[in-house]
């Protein structure tokens, strides 16, 4: 489930940016001559448009590629391919590339203010904030309310995290997320753990369904 929500706030991200960069980078594409990457990231130049060639593991896609192959099209990704291991390269401008991860914070904030409002599911909540490149999000919580479920919410930070990383080029082998629920008023931190658990989980998971 956590996966599928994830996903969606993936697509909708695709939306967001790419119908947002528009004809901005294809009125510019005349001007354009071959250029080499300053930051050393995948880049390409190709038609005279920087472009930007990113690939999602199949373990962040799995069942959902379909979706995110027709919402990447529509909203504008100029190639999208599915390739044989499950995993999705998609092509596009350095422009919209940088839209994109803009619209996947502005999406990952906007689930933790939904999350902070749920206190019926998540009442010790304090605040909840993660470092630039997301590879770290620190859950601030009311100690004496913390415990039961709460922690399974880190699920979802994972999921945002290593989405995050892989649209930002990181290698499939080198994605983590470590999450950090702190006591609030002492700064202690009272349960930690990162996204490398919820690769062991899920393979459990496919060893038992075998």
């Amino acid at each position: 489930m956590k996966k599928k929500i994830v996903a969606l706030m993936l697509s909708v991200a695709l939306a967001m940016s790419f119908t947002a960069c528009g004809n901005s980078d294809t009125s510019k594409a005349d001007t354009k001559k071959e250029e080499t990457s300053k930051d050393g990231g995948t880049l390409k130049a190709e038609k005279n448009i920087l472009s930007v060639e990113i690939t999602l593991p199949a373990s962040l896609v799995e069942d959902d590629s379909a979706t995110l192959t027709d919402e990447a099209k529509s909203a504008g990704v100029k190639e999208v391919t599915k390739n044989d291991d499950g995993s999705i390269t998609m092509k596009m401008t350095k422009s919209a590339h940088k839209k994109l991860l803009n619209s996947i914070k502005e999406s990952v904030d906007q689930s933790n203010d939904e999350m902070l409002s749920d206190k019926e599911n998540y009442p010790s909540f304090d605040s909840i904030t993660y470092n630039d490149d997301l590879t770290e999000f620190t859950v601030n919580v009311d100690s004496s309310l913390y415990g039961g479920m709460q922690g399974f919410a880190a699920l979802a930070f994972y999921m945002e995290g290593n989405i995050y990383q892989a649209l930002n080029a990181v290698p499939e082998d080198q994605l983590k997320t470590v999450v950090n629920f702190v006591n609030k008023d002492s700064g202690e931190v009272i349960e930690s753990g990162d996204s490398s658990s919820m690769a062991n989980s899920q393979s459990d998971s496919e060893t038992i369904a075998q």
